[in-house]
């Protein structure tokens, strides 16, 4: 222990020993009018972290010689070091009005400033430093830095791009010229400048991220799915996947599409409202129709007004034939929403699987009462519910009754050639022969291969 403390005391004392022969050294120096001597000891005091002794002579230099910027530069060196910011920047200004083009001055400035967080008059002198010499590539990665805070992303893609032509390997430049391109929605310049960076840092995530939501954004999905496969999901917020499973939705890849926007909604359960029915009518397009229901009861309960949803989920309960479950949903959306014809057109069908004849004849009638308030828009709806009560009444053997909403469903839908089969067939089951055979050949006329009417027109001619 003793031995220890011996050397410790060796080396303290070697160490002022030698910084004060430095400073003597260096006084001597100034006493002759050496002044470049002098210099370059402080340099060296400060190149060997000893500032103090540093600091001490260049007082005494500048004291004796007003007119060097150097002696001003390293002191000012000193003072940074020291984390005196103040006083670096007072000697560094000193030593720029004795050269107003030195750059590096300029830059030592503007890094000082920064320090400071005097952000706007730090970028101000790193631009000057540009200005003088714009192949000075410092300058731009602090203005590019600057303006990239300042969430100036334009700006600071601009000169983060100027910088990386000097130094394409620079991560943190890379990082934040590919971000302020994609918060900008230049997904191509995005997608350079990160697929650039990462042959140099190839593992670098926010990189990877960064590229795949421009792939992405740029249109490009199946190259963005190499590079989603590669990141973690806590990188992506649920807002990006969403905005991920939609682009695929519109890209028709549907199964990419519900993976991504389930994951919003299980991060964020706020996506909910606004995309749990996007996911339900996906499954119901591809046929997976218990899905469907599940994530249109998603949708309905955080907004049980959604006629859409409730709709929907009914349609899918009549594939699978639980007629009575969507029953119920259609009665629901028409409570939320009484004149919403698709409502009635379903729900009428639907009684009519449940052969619940009287209700689905009910059913078309308010829907009938409703799309007459404008016959021309709703021909098609007119048609099919004229044509789904006439079905109702010949199930029912009330041939006659059949034959005047036969011929409301033709007036909107002249071309169809069941309505006039079946009233062909009412005709002939009521003894009206000669409009039976005119249906008939009406119904070949538009479908010439129907078999029963070929046959009905065999008994009658």
């Amino acid at each position: 222990m003793k031995t220890k403390i011996s050397l410790i005391l060796i080396v303290l004392f070697t160490g002022l020993c030698l910084a004060q022969s430095s400073y003597d050294a260096a006084s001597e120096a100034i006493k002759k009018g050496e002044f470049k001597t002098a210099l370059n000891i402080a340099n060296q005091e400060l190149s060997h972290d000893s500032t103090d002794t540093a600091v001490k002579i260049l007082v005494d230099l500048t004291a004796h010689d007003t007119t060097d910027k150097d002696a001003y530069i390293s002191l000012g060196d000193a003072y940074s070091k020291m984390n005196v910011p103040e006083l670096a920047l007072s000697n560094y200004q000193h030593a720029e009005k004795f050269d107003t083009t030195d750059v590096k001055v300029k830059y030592k400035i503007g890094e000082t400033l920064y320090k400071e967080q005097s952000y706007t008059d730090a970028a101000n002198k790193f631009l000057q430093a540009i200005a003088i010499d714009s192949n000075y590539a410092p300058a731009y990665l602090m203005v590019g830095e600057i303006l990239y805070y300042a969430k100036q992303y334009p700006n600071a893609a601009y000169y983060l791009s100027k910088y990386l032509k000097f130094d394409p390997k620079n991560e943190k430049a890379i990082s934040y010229a590919a971000n302020s391109f994609f918060i900008m929605n230049n997904f191509a310049n995005a997608v350079k400048v990160s697929q650039e960076g990462l042959q140099n840092n190839p593992n670098n995530m926010d990189l990877k991220r960064i590229l795949a939501l421009s792939l992405v954004f740029d249109k490009k999905l199946d190259q963005a799915s190499n590079y989603l496969n590669q990141i973690p999901d806590s990188l992506i917020t649920a807002r990006q996947f969403a905005q991920i499973g939609l682009e695929y939705n519109y890209g028709q890849m549907d199964s990419l599409a519900i993976m991504y926007l389930k994951k919003a909604m299980n991060n964020d359960t706020s996506f909910i409202s606004t995309l749990a029915e996007t996911v339900a009518n996906m499954y119901f397009s591809a046929g997976n129709y218990d899905s469907a229901i599940v994530y249109y009861d998603k949708k309905i309960s955080v907004d049980s007004t959604a006629v859409s949803a409730h709709v929907n989920k009914a349609l899918c309960m009549i594939q699978t034939k639980n007629y009575d479950g969507a029953r119920i949903s259609l009665l629901e959306a028409e409570q939320i929403k009484p004149d919403y014809m698709p409502t009635l057109q379903w729900l009428g069908k639907t009684y009519q699987y449940m052969d619940s004849s009287d209700a689905a004849s009910n059913t078309y009638d308010k829907l009938i009462a409703l799309a007459s308030k404008d016959p021309d828009k709703n021909k098609a709806i007119l048609g099919d519910a004229y044509g789904s009560k006439a079905l109702i009444l010949l199930i029912k053997k009330k041939y006659a009754l059949s034959v005047e909403p036969l011929k409301e469903a033709l007036q909107y839908d002249p071309n169809n050639a069941q309505y006039h089969l079946w009233l062909a067939q009412a005709y002939a089951l009521t003894n009206r022969k000669e409009d039976a055979i005119r249906e008939y050949h009406k119904t070949l006329q538009l479908d010439p291969k129907n078999p029963d009417a070929k046959k009905g027109l065999k008994i009658l001619e």
